[in-house]
């Protein structure tokens, strides 16, 4: 079923039921009325069924990961800007990482991708944020004060045109949460898109192999309340109100089906699997992912951080070079790497779109402790599954690592390269709160086609 839903200002659109599996949902779009549907919806149409990637996974570095101490190493460059740590090889000839990422060092070759050259006009982490998680300048420096983003979160984008994989289950997750810096804003929400296109936050995620995870309040029934007893609450509601709201429809769904209760349960996954993850708060977060993905969750944000509160552990202002070693980088490089491997094995990474970034990079200079700032000039990207060919290492920066060398990739290009695998065309034009077209991306932008 698809019930055409008005916008603000008599905007019309073909809306798809949580429960709308994807054939079904691509035969509905394919015949809407209007200019939305004449235009616009038989690209959707197209663009769904056409798809590499049926989820996608968005690990988040936030805080903004270095170059030099993971992808980019830069062993020739003087010692103000090389760094403490010494270089590795990896499965590519000639292509070197860090030494403090040999798992995935080991997989680049058959797994991965990398992006060397990607860049954004923005040193604060605000605007940073903004727009890798929207697509959209951040427009004012009010946007923190008021908690919320101005433009859609990519996940909300890819919620509201495509249906959930399989029924009872949510378009969009974030894991811990949707907000960034301690909370105080929340890029990854729906804006304007409306309150049913909002991620459900998964809560904080055990540190360990062996804690047990309290799945979230909102999957599940009041334990009181009988299922049979809650069908027959529903059944009436649907008998009072054929007019029913899409967003209840889906939280009734969730709370009758135990699909999503079952796709949440880190505490189902035998103990190896746990430990093969890493016993801390990324493994676990990355576990968690691949259950989602598992089950039909088409996005899934995951913020990669110990301090899950405030998830800016990447910001390494001081002491860069021993919290990435002995912090950061080893759980990320167990975490991705055994989510990459997991997924091949079960069939799943060809359809799953994985992507690991930050907001941006660090300084090509150590500042006098022993730290790295804010970078938007070039920093690196992960990309693999979802129809990305593994072994590419794509753009190159300079010999300091200060400026973007060959091939510059903009940020909104990884975000049109995340929405073209998904089957969601860049063409697609929103209405805001005034009315006024909004394009899911601010710049037309195509996606990265040297790694599809």
């Amino acid at each position: 079923m698809v019930r055409t839903r008005r916008f603000e200002r008599g905007v019309t659109a073909l809306i798809p039921t949580p429960s709308l599996l994807r054939r079904d949902f691509l035969k509905q779009i394919a015949i809407g009325s209007g200019a939305f549907g004449t235009y616009i919806m038989p690209r959707i149409a197209r663009a769904i069924e056409t798809s590499k990637a049926r989820s996608c996974i968005y690990i988040l570095l936030q805080g903004g990961l270095s170059p030099y101490e993971s992808f980019d190493p830069k062993p020739e460059a003087p010692a103000e800007y090389r760094g403490e740590f010494k270089h590795a090889s990896t499965s590519v000839p000639g292509v070197i990482f860090s030494e403090h990422i040999p798992l995935l060092s080991q997989r680049l070759k058959n797994r991965f991708s990398i992006v060397r050259s990607a860049y954004h006009p923005s040193p604060s982490h605000n605007e940073a944020l903004h727009m890798v998680l929207t697509g959209w300048p951040c427009p004012d420096a009010s946007v923190e004060k008021k908690n919320r983003n101005e433009n859609p979160g990519i996940g909300s984008v890819i919620a509201k045109l495509r249906a959930p994989n399989k029924p009872g289950l949510p378009a969009y997750v974030c894991i811990p949460h949707s907000g960034q810096l301690g909370s105080r804003v929340h890029y990854a929400s729906a804006s304007y898109l409306g309150s049913r296109y909002e991620p459900l936050d998964s809560g904080m995620v055990p540190e360990s192999a062996t804690e047990l995870y309290k799945l979230p309040s909102d999957l599940g029934p009041n334990p009181a309340i009988p299922r049979g007893r809650l069908r027959d609450r529903i059944a009436l509601r649907n008998q009072i109100s054929a007019s029913e709201d899409e967003y209840l429809k889906q939280a009734y769904e969730m709370l009758n089906l135990d699909s999503a209760a079952q796709a949440f349960d880190l505490n189902r996954e035998p103990l190896a699997m746990r430990q093969r993850y890493g016993a801390n708060g990324m493994g676990q977060q990355a576990l968690l992912s691949r259950r989602l993905v598992e089950a039909g969750v088409p996005f899934t944000l995951v913020n990669f951080s110990l301090n899950q509160v405030k998830g800016q552990d990447w910001d390494t202002h001081e002491q860069n070079f021993k919290l990435m070693k002995n912090d950061l980088l080893p759980p990320m490089d167990r975490a991705v790497s055994v989510l990459l491997d997991d997924l091949s094995e079960r069939g799943l990474l060809d359809s799953t779109l994985v992507v690991v970034s930050g907001e941006f990079g660090r300084t090509p200079k150590i500042n006098p402790n022993a730290g790295r700032d804010h970078w938007p000039n070039v920093f690196s990207v992960l990309m693999a599954g979802g129809g990305i060919k593994p072994g590419i290492v794509l753009g190159s920066s300079t010999q300091n690592g200060a400026e973007v060398r060959t091939r510059p990739v903009h940020m909104y290009e990884i975000l049109a390269t995340i929405y073209q695998q998904l089957g969601v065309s860049t063409d697609a034009v929103f209405h805001d709160l005034s009315n006024r077209p909004m394009p899911v991306l601010s710049k037309p932008m195509r996606a990265v086609e040297e790694l599809l």
